[in-house]
């Protein structure tokens, strides 16, 4: 099932729209496709769970619900753009103070000047 947002609600009709991520478009429903909800109770912005006819968005494409009913599980929050202090990964204070000994190894050779006195 797709999770959408109540954003239209017509009470003297008796119909709606649900806006999705899944769809550029609204999806339409009527109090009819309601399972589990009754449309004197639902209000702009109540999240949902809906699913669509198929072969009506293939044959017309126009997007219209089929199932309509509260999300099973809760919707998930979306993560803050800047994370807490406390939670970020920290190094020890002293982890790039000294260099790596196997570097100097490597580096090391034999003065020229100590080996030709003069």
């Amino acid at each position: 099932m797709r999770v959408g947002v109540i954003i239209t609600l017509l009470a003297g009709k008796k119909f709606g729209f649900i806006r999705s991520d899944h769809f550029r478009d609204d999806v339409f429903f009527h109090q009819s496709v309601l399972k589990g909800l009754q449309f004197r109770n639902l209000e702009v912005g109540t999240p949902v769970e809906f699913e669509i006819n198929e072969i009506l968005r293939m044959d017309e494409q126009k997007l219209e619900a089929t199932v309509v009913q509260t999300p099973a599980r809760p919707l998930s929050k979306s993560l803050d753009e800047n994370p807490q202090r406390e939670i970020l990964a920290a190094h020890h204070p002293r982890a790039r103070q000294r260099k790596p000994t196997w570097r100097e190894k490597e580096n090391k050779t034999p003065d020229q000047s100590s080996e030709n006195p003069e």
